[in-house]
Parts: C-alpha cells; sequence; structure tokens
C-alpha cells in the first residue's frame, strides 16, 4: 500500500517544504504587483524587473526588495494626507449649510 510507505516525518517535510515553496511564491506575486503598481519606473524598468524576478524569483524578489526607493510609501502617505484634507473640507462645507459666503 501506497500510505504505509510514508512516515511520519516524511509527511512532515513534505508540509514544511510545502510551506516554503507557498510562501516564496506569494513574496514573488507580492514583489510582482509591487513593481507594477510603481509609478515612479518607466516601462522598461518594469519589464527589466519583471524579467529578473521571473527567471530567478527568489534572488530577484530579495534584489528588488533592497534596491528599490522608498517613495511610493510617501507617495502613499501624501495621498492619505490629501484624502484627509479633502474629507475635512467637504465636512465643513456640509456644515456651512447653503447660503452666502
Amino acid at each position: 500500500m501506497v500510505l504505509a510507505e510514508f512516515t511520519f516525518l516524511d509527511v512532515f517535510w513534505l508540509l514544511i517544504l510545502a510551506s516554503l515553496w507557498l510562501t516564496i511564491a506569494a513574496f514573488v506575486l507580492i514583489v510582482l504587483v509591487d513593481n507594477f503598481r510603481r509609478s515612479d519606473h518607466s516601462g522598461w524598468a518594469k519589464a527589466g524587473w519583471t524579467l529578473l524576478v521571473i527567471a530567478f524569483p527568489l534572488v530577484g524578489a530579495l534584489v528588488y526588495q533592497i534596491v528599490r526607493p522608498s517613495s511610493v510609501f510617501a507617495e502613499e502617505e501624501w495621498d492619505s494626507e490629501r484624502m484627509t484634507e479633502a474629507r475635512t473640507e467637504a465636512l465643513s462645507t456640509r456644515m456651512r449649510g447653503p447660503g452666502p459666503r
């Protein structure tokens, strides 16, 4: 019987390796999504990073995470600050109500 040939240690190592593989695959997918969402990369830069990450998944993803500038986070913070200011302005306009200003 096939199941009788698997020991507990075989199943344990299979689960460890499967978890490791899924973690690496998720990391590579996150790097690819981040690469395509960036507005500071040109099309050629995105294509180059994509080829590097697809050709050498773990090394390419690690190099991308180390080399990439962190300006996207500043851009997101600016976006959230801008949205907060717009929300505050809209609420203050609503509170004033209609009429001459």
